[in-house]
């Protein structure tokens, strides 16, 4: 709520600080007196443009500044929050205005934009003035109102916008997966070509290392086979001459026969042993020399079959252990892309499933509301014809959206008929005047519970009244006081009898200049104030007595 402005070299007024409290505030006064500039100095406090003529004195700068209590007002706290302007359970809002004309705005000390000024000031108060519009009007908030009045509807409408959420998450899914369509073919046809190309070269691993020896052989077979036939024949059979094999045979059958003497008995083993070691070296060679013979166009071949590898090694690695891992990616890169083509498919039976689950959701959503709409119409009704308008009709009009949306399938507005016969018209269309003004009176009344704005300030509300009107105007907004502060500004002195802090404006003449002062009365005081107002500033005894009455009453 608002605890406290201060205003500063403000057209009539030099300087004055007052503080304001729960329940009723009501400032009073003659006309002329100013009380139009608290309104005018809370105006621009709350984000609307300057004036020329707001400064006093052209020689310094005027000041307007609001200190609101936020323990209560947890949308307030969270949009400061969110623009990094919470400080603690207060708010300061202050606007300067220099000689100049140029004017700076601050929330708790920190410069900001006009903007976020009237966003905050939608959070901290209402102000209802001859002539204007105001929050409990505009469009936007009527859902919100609706939805406040039932708790059953909140869960249904987080239920419906969970839905809604998830819905268009899929939507949004499949919506990239169309656009992305032909760049998805086009890279399955890409990996595909080279799983086919990879597949189709039947790789194996150590094939390369294996193909380059046996071509190093056949490219080396008549000198292989030359020195394996001259080391055969000198080791192990030769047509000319005495070989190695025989040599040793020889030597070995003259140790055995020898043995019984030294040295010849211990080379009668060894000589055996490299008998049979020439024996096995030439069964090898032999093998070796036979494995020279290879069948025409081998080489060729092989050549052929290095050339592909190393082709598929410049493409997709640079061995073919690279070229297997290669080719396993991309196997499992054009499964997950098939997967995906199938779940387009999926997607749309999701979204299918989503669409039905919440039309009906938002369809029961829709009953709901219109039980609360009807239940609010019944209020306002009953507000009414309290307040002796028993013609005037209103209405909770519901309409489907165009668009389906996180907050379902519907649209409303307060429909306003003031007089038997005329046509229904949404109320944010509606004239202002002392009738709109008991019309809003009872509205804000009916939702009471549910608007949220902690502070209704009133301009004259009961301008044009009388009689039983004025009485029951009063007695709303003494009611109204007692779930939202109310500041009023009030030529009447049955609605300033329900005040619980009163404020006297007066405008004074000193040394040629014209100031106006702001007072907090206490009771005698308030007495001598009300007297003023019902009889003039010649009141006598008996309008005292019915000043007094009048407060014990309330």
């Amino acid at each position: 709520m608002l605890q406290e402005i201060y205003i500063n070299n403000f057209i009539l007024i030099d300087e004055v600080r007052l503080e304001f409290f729960a329940g009723l505030n009501v400032l009073t006064g003659e006309t002329g007196a100013g009380k139009s500039i608290i309104i005018d100095a809370l105006n621009l406090i709350m984000g609307e443009r300057i004036k020329t003529d707001f400064v006093r004195d052209s020689g310094r700068k005027a000041i307007a500044q609001a200190i609101f209590d936020l323990q209560t007002n947890d949308e307030a706290r969270n949009f400061l929050l969110e623009n990094n302007l919470l400080e603690d359970d207060q708010v300061i809002v202050s606007r300067e205005i220099l000689p100049s004309g140029r004017s700076s705005a601050r929330i708790n000390g920190s410069n900001v934009p006009l903007s976020i000024l009237k966003n905050l000031a939608g959070y901290l108060l209402d102000m209802h003035l001859q002539h204007e519009n105001q929050n409990i009007l505009q469009p936007e908030r009527y859902l919100h109102y609706i939805d406040s009045i039932n708790p059953e509807i909140e869960q249904q409408a987080n239920q419906v916008a969970e839905i809604f959420n998830r819905l268009t998450n899929k939507q949004q899914q499949l919506q990239d997966f169309i656009v992305n369509r032909k760049q998805r073919l086009e890279k399955m046809e890409f990996l595909n070509f080279q799983v086919k190309e990879i597949e189709s070269g039947h790789l194996q691993v150590g094939e390369k290392e294996e193909l380059i020896v046996l071509r190093e052989k056949i490219q080396n077979a008549n000198k292989l086979m030359d020195g394996s036939v001259k080391i055969l024949n000198l080791l192990y059979s030769s047509d000319n001459a005495s070989t190695a094999y025989d040599l040793i045979f020889d030597a070995a059958d003259i140790a055995r026969e020898l043995d019984n003497y030294q040295p010849f008995a211990s080379m009668a083993a060894p000589l055996q042993e490299i008998y049979y070691a020439l024996q096995e070296m030439a069964s090898r060679l032999n093998s070796f020399k036979d494995s020279l013979d290879f069948e025409p166009g081998l080489l060729d071949h092989i050549e052929k079959r290095l050339y592909d590898i190393e082709k598929l090694e410049n493409k997709y690695g640079k061995d073919i252990n690279e070229l297997l891992n290669f080719l396993d990616q991309s196997k499992q890169d054009l499964d997950i892309l098939t997967d995906n083509q199938e779940s387009q498919y999926e997607l749309e039976k999701d979204i299918a499933m989503l669409e039905a689950e919440y039309f009906q959701e938002a369809n029961r959503l829709t009953g709901l509301r219109q039980k609360a709409g009807l239940l609010l119409e019944n209020k306002v009704y009953v507000e009414l014809q309290q307040l002796d308008m028993p013609y005037l009709k209103f209405a909770v009009e519901f309409s489907a959206r165009e668009n389906p949306g996180v907050n379902g399938i519907d649209t409303v507005d307060f429909m306003f008929s003031p007089n038997p016969g005329e046509m229904m018209r949404p109320v944010a269309e509606i004239a202002s005047g002392g009738e709109i003004s008991r019309f809003i009176l009872a509205l804000k009344k009916a939702l009471a519970e549910v608007y949220h704005i902690p502070t209704l300030i009133f301009d004259e509300i009961d301008v044009g009244l009388g009689g039983t009107a004025l009485n029951t105007v009063a007695a709303k907004l003494a009611e109204l006081s007692k779930s939202h502060q109310v500041i009023l500004v009030t030529h009447s002195p049955q609605v300033a009898s329900y005040a619980d802090n009163h404020y006297a404006i007066e405008k004074l003449v000193k040394n040629g200049h014209t100031f106006t002062v702001v007072n907090r009365l206490d009771r005698e005081a308030q007495v001598k104030e009300l007297a003023r107002m019902l009889g003039g500033d010649k009141y006598s005894q008996l309008t005292l007595e019915h000043a007094r009455e009048m407060l014990h009453k309330k």
